[in-house]
């Protein structure tokens, strides 16, 4: 792909996180949201306009046709990231999308083809690798030897889209993707197998909305991970995590912004961070297109964000544990 000074990018889904990413994206020099395109026109125009954008569309194909333009951010509904991303890869556009990068093995895999065969940058933007406490852990600890995380949020109402098995998938799919990928993240090793237990307790959806998973990854690290809907908790606040090694332990509670040191011998410490990630991965995306370089965050971490949880949810429907990693290596040599 030739090098740009100037990363133009144009954004697909005007709603939320489409806006958020237009706001991050004006505090970068190298890149300029100029194109916004969404279903609804309202959405769009009123996007471009706040942005002081170019162009306001209903139809994608104009972005996608647009040699202006050289990346293009997905921030629609699940069930459509597939099929954008592998219609900007065949139109020559660098790619962040929103997580999770497919609801499906199949469509990732899709994904991750077309991407190999246009040589475009696709980004998966798990914002949560670029938490300040996050990457103070990593830096910590390099050799855990046990991990837990948890993501525990209230009930989500059944006609929101994300709750939809469709759609969205429900939380265990749609947020879990976020916990899956954090452990394999902190454990810097690839899973090798799950058990799981939970399933679909009461929503109407028919999504698997709450589950307690053991994950086994290489050279025996244990990460136990739960995940669901059905109440926030009130110690330790939605997103919670323990990481243990020889010595040390890090836990991490209040969305991950408060993070306890524990090491032998030696008083506890507390740091107090703040919920970043946006702006971060947004950097580490317009770095990659400008300076042509790998995306830290790629389709195959997108897939595995995807299968684990995936894989969890089949271990807890039939009672058995599922192989993770040679399902992996297995669909790649397919691919």
């Amino acid at each position: 792909m030739a090098r740009v000074d100037l990363m133009r990018a144009a954004v697909v889904g005007c709603g939320s996180l489409g806006r958020t990413h237009t706001k991050v994206l004006a505090e970068i020099d190298e890149a300029a949201m100029v194109a916004f395109c969404d279903i609804n026109e309202s959405a769009a125009s009123a996007l471009c306009e706040t942005a002081g954008g170019e162009y306001a569309t209903t139809d994608v194909a104009r972005v996608l046709e647009d040699d202006s333009i050289d990346a293009v951010y997905v921030c629609t509904l699940h069930d459509s990231h597939a099929s954008l991303c592998i219609a900007a890869a065949e139109a020559g556009k660098h790619i962040l999308v929103e997580k999770p990068l497919a609801l499906t093995v199949e469509e990732c895999l899709e994904v991750g083809r077309a991407v190999e065969r246009t040589g475009v940058k696709l980004f998966t933007a798990l914002k949560m690798r670029y938490y300040e406490n996050i990457i103070r852990t990593r830096e910590l600890i390099a050799e855990p030897l046990m991990i837990t995380m948890q993501m525990m949020d209230n009930p989500w109402k059944c006609d929101f889209w994300a709750n939809d098995p469709v759609m969205g998938g429900g939380n265990v799919i749609s947020q879990g993707c976020h916990s899956s990928d954090i452990i394999r993240h902190i454990a810097r090793r690839d899973p090798l197998e799950v058990f799981a237990v939970g399933g679909n307790y009461y929503q109407p959806t028919g999504v698997t909305d709450n589950l307690c998973a053991t994950f086994r990854f290489e050279d025996n690290i244990a990460a136990s991970w739960v995940q669901g809907d059905c109440s926030c908790p009130s110690m330790t606040g939605k997103f919670f995590m323990q990481v243990f090694a020889e010595g040390i332990s890090v836990g991490l509670h209040n969305r991950f912004c408060t993070m306890t040191i524990s090491r032998r011998g030696q008083e506890r410490e507390v740091i107090e961070g703040c919920e970043t990630g946006f702006l971060e991965e947004n950097r580490a995306f317009v770095d990659c297109v400008i300076n042509d370089t790998p995306p830290t965050i790629d389709h195959i971490d997108g897939l595995m964000a995807t299968l684990m949880p995936l894989q969890a949810i089949a271990s807890a429907r039939d009672g058995e544990s599922k192989q993770i990693k040679s399902v992996l290596e297995a669909a790649l040599a397919g691919a």
